[in-house]
């Protein structure tokens, strides 16, 4: 789903004036923050470092 949506605004984008470019940059960057903010949710908190810091 994430990747159709992907295509379709790089589709958008493409020949397109700068600021339809740059709303659409944004959102890929939104798109980004937002599934790697998702999956830091995901992993366990407390686990024990190995090696020196």
């Amino acid at each position: 789903m994430v990747k159709a949506e992907v295509q379709a605004a790089v589709a958008v984008a493409t020949g397109s004036p700068l600021a339809v470019q740059v709303f659409t940059a944004m959102f890929l960057i939104g798109l980004g923050v937002a599934y790697f903010r998702f999956l830091g949710s995901k992993k366990p908190n407390g686990t024990p470092r190995t090696g020196k810091s």
